[in-house]
C-alpha cells in the first residue's frame, strides 16, 4: 500500500513576550520545528506529517496558542511513499495477453 509524507512550513506571528511559550508549545507537536524566530514575534515553523488532516490539526492547534496572532502557511510537499513489496509483485507479474 502507498503512503504519503507531508513537509510543509508556517509563519507565524505571535506576540514578542509569549514567544518563550509560543516556541515551546509549538515543538511539542509531532513533527513540528521552530528553526528560525525573531524577537518581533514572527516564527518560522516546519511540519513533517502523514497526511493533510494532520496539517490542518497543527495549523488549529497552532492558531489556539496564547499570544498567537495568526498563522499562515507557506509550502507544502508532498512525496508519495511506495511500498516496495508491491512494486516487486507488480514486477513479478506475467506481462497481460494480447489478442
Amino acid at each position: 500500500m502507498d503512503s504519503e509524507h507531508h513537509i510543509s512550513s508556517l509563519v507565524v506571528q505571535g506576540r514578542p513576550e509569549a514567544l518563550p511559550a509560543i516556541r515551546a508549545a509549538i515543538q511539542g507537536l509531532a513533527g513540528a520545528e521552530v528553526p528560525l524566530d525573531s524577537p518581533n514575534g514572527k516564527l518560522v515553523v516546519t511540519l513533517e506529517t502523514a497526511d493533510e488532516h494532520e496539517i490542518l490539526k497543527h495549523i488549529d492547534t497552532i492558531g489556539r496558542l496564547d499570544g498567537v496572532m495568526s498563522t499562515a502557511l507557506v509550502f507544502h510537499h508532498v512525496e508519495r511513499l511506495t511500498d516496495p513489496t508491491a512494486e516487486q509483485a507488480a514486477a513479478a507479474e506475467p506481462p497481460s495477453a494480447q489478442g
